[in-house]
């Protein structure tokens, strides 16, 4: 029996999709490399394509127009992972003596969106899910989350876009923010971090695996101020983290309330206490040796937590921030972005 066909590796089918038309067959003979890379928090899922343009075609009569539509699903080893629609932002264009190439970049967040413009706007008052709501309902995305009732003090969207702004306070106050397709989901970072973890890999699942620990960035305690309606007076509120450190976070955004307070500072703690991070890069095709709900070709995705056995003191459950899948003509790449989960 001829070894060489009983390990190889399932070739990945790129399908593609122009404003709803399939031209799978058309893009596939100029496809170079094709990347698809998904975020957790507010930052748009980006869809790269580098494509062959030696006959000229996609700098006249294929061009690919800003605001166009890609929708585009990977196939690998009977899996099928969907990218979801994508709005061209970006086209660069390289002519030289080994030959013509384009590369085309879209986002996840579409173009036609004025996410982007910058504003000032006072939203004093307010809760983070009814400013979620706002920019949900001006933009035409529907909000998936039910948290944020939280009712923030002085806060101004100071000449930010719409996402700069949601960026700012969702870290403030210990939530993410995604938008992909149609929907905004607003959620805590905690809830995320402490769900099930949805498959377990070894060692052994992994072609490459770097990691590093740090207490560079990471204190004991992060310190607020918060005027007391009572005493009507400035008090201090003091959050204390897991660790033995002693270095304080001083943060200087004063507080409307003892809640938000709390919010801000527990929320700063967690930020600055990632004590373990880094990328994996999955060895593919993956080969379970438990029967799990959800394979890694398909469940790799940001935002998920899954174990790694088989790699001593830094085993444990990790949380995925990014992905990327890249197809090239060395076939499929599946790596992403990591913290360990305190």
């Amino acid at each position: 029996m001829d070894n060489t066909q009983i390990n190889k590796v399932p070739k990945p089918i790129v399908n593609l999709l122009y404003n709803g038309k399939d031209c799978t067959k058309d893009f596939s003979k100029y496809l170079n490399n094709l990347t698809f890379q998904d975020f957790e928090d507010e930052q748009s899922d980006e869809l790269t394509i580098s494509l062959n343009n030696n006959d000229g075609y996609f700098s006249d009569l294929w061009y690919p127009e800003k605001g166009d539509n890609l929708t585009c699903s990977i196939s690998f080893d009977g899996f099928n992972f969907d990218c979801g629609t994508c709005t061209i932002d970006d086209n660069t264009f390289n002519y030289g003596i080994s030959g013509d190439t384009v590369e085309i970049k879209a986002l996840a967040t579409s173009a036609n969106f004025p996410v982007r413009t910058n504003k000032v706007k006072n939203h004093t008052g307010k809760s983070l899910i009814q400013i979620a709501n706002e920019f949900g309902k001006t933009h035409g995305f529907t909000v998936l989350g039910n948290e944020g009732n939280l009712k923030v003090g002085a806060i101004i969207q100071k000449n930010e876009s719409d996402i700069a702004f949601l960026k700012r306070i969702a870290k403030q106050y210990g939530y993410i923010f995604n938008i992909k397709d149609k929907y905004l989901t607003f959620i805590k970072i905690e809830e995320l971090e402490n769900s099930e973890p949805i498959f377990t890999l070894t060692k052994e699942n992994f072609k490459n695996i770097s990691l590093n620990d740090t207490v560079t960035k990471l204190y004991g305690k992060a310190k607020v101020q918060y005027f007391d309606r009572k005493t009507k007076s400035l008090k201090t509120y003091t959050a204390v983290g897991s660790t033995n450190l002693t270095d304080t976070l001083n943060i200087y955004d004063k507080c409307g309330s003892l809640e938000e307070a709390q919010k801000k500072a527990s929320a700063a703690l967690k930020n600055g206490s990632k004590e373990i991070n880094g990328t994996m890069e999955l060895s593919l095709p993956i080969k379970m040796k438990d029967e799990t709900v959800i394979n890694p070709v398909i469940g790799f995705i940001a935002g998920v937590n899954f174990d790694v056995t088989g790699i001593g003191k830094f085993e444990g459950k990790y949380h995925l921030t990014s992905t990327k899948r890249t197809i090239s003509s060395n076939g499929l790449s599946i790596s992403g972005e990591v913290s360990k989960c305190i």
